[in-house]
């Protein structure tokens, strides 16, 4: 009797799991293969990186520069904004920048010298 007890106990139990699992449309399972492939995605990266071998563009997300993971960011001295401003100003009185506005109704800026639009690190066309 003690044994047909148990049993529908553990009947009952699996039944009630499989109700669940119907009540809940699936979503568990999906719950759980995306934990999966989290944790699959995880072991792949470290076992790349505890390899040497190189990572997948989606494994890389880590900033370096120069081979560091942090950039150090110095104050400015005021020797420095000085020049900065003494090129800001010489920049201008060469360029002369005036706002303009086109017959579509756009402004735009238009320069005494050529080049001007450019940055001091892009000089394509010098």
């Amino acid at each position: 009797m003690r044994v047909f007890i148990a049993i529908s106990i553990v009947v009952a139990s699996v039944s009630s799991a499989s109700a669940q699992f119907a009540m809940d449309h699936g979503h568990a399972a999906d719950a759980a293969q995306a934990a999966r492939a989290a944790r699959a995605e995880a072991n792949a990266k470290a076992a790349a990186i505890a390899s040497g071998a190189p990572l997948l563009p989606s494994q890389q997300t880590n900033f370096y520069v120069g081979s560091r993971g942090t950039v150090k960011i110095t104050p400015r001295t005021a020797e420095e904004l000085k020049a900065d401003e003494a090129a800001q100003a010489a920049w201008r009185e060469r360029c002369r920048p005036t706002v303009v506005e086109d017959r579509e109704g756009l402004r735009r800026v238009r320069y005494a010298e050529r080049d001007c639009d450019l940055s001091r690190f892009n000089t394509a066309g010098n």
